[in-house]
């Protein structure tokens, strides 16, 4: 029902911050620079997971927000935005709806609780195009620098936030961790 989509890295220059990451692991933009009113984002293509930075000036839906680093955790929706209340309502999660666009809806998930953010995402157009446009670059790149193949797991500095992250299959650690296996044998450990 839900698929880890993306990772979100607060920052105030976000275009300084994705070209700086493309020219030093070697990776293609997932997306290019998208300046709304309410943020600003561009996205990095690491395989099999995209990292956003972004700058918010209202975030999910709330003004005067900020932070820096890591700071969310996507997962896309694969049914209805409905249908994926009801599930969360089950389970006993706190949620809010953070943002409905004609494009995708955000839905926070114990967002008083889990920092980074644990939200998900409901697109409303179909992605698999941009989807193969994004693997068929990945390839073309060799996963950059590290020679990255996927992601193997995410990790985050979290207590008291055990059911959400367990429900999301996210590890809890000492420190908020990405890691990717490598072609060359390796973890990669952002």
């Amino acid at each position: 029902m839900f698929k880890l989509d993306h990772l979100m890295v607060e920052v105030d220059n976000p275009q300084q911050a994705a070209n700086d990451v493309v020219e030093m692991l070697g990776l293609p933009l997932a997306w290019p620079l998208i300046e709304k009113d309410d943020y600003t984002s561009i996205g990095v293509n690491f395989g099999d997971l995209n990292i956003e930075f972004i700058r918010f000036n209202v975030r999910f839906g709330i003004r005067d927000t900020k932070f820096s680093g890591f700071s969310g955790a996507a997962l896309a929706v694969q049914g209805s935005v409905e249908k994926t209340k009801s599930i969360l309502e089950e389970k006993g999660l706190n949620y809010r709806v953070g943002e409905e666009t004609e494009a995708h809806t955000t839905i926070t998930i114990e967002e008083n609780r889990t920092f980074p953010t644990v939200f998900l995402v409901k697109y409303n157009f179909d992605t698999s195009g941009w989807k193969n446009r994004l693997r068929e670059e990945f390839e073309s790149c060799q996963g950059g620098v590290h020679k990255i193949d996927r992601l193997k797991s995410l990790e985050f500095n979290q207590k008291g936030a055990e059911m959400v992250l367990n429900e999301f299959n996210i590890k809890r650690s000492a420190l908020n961790r990405i890691k990717f296996k490598s072609r060359l044998n390796k973890t990669i450990v952002i």
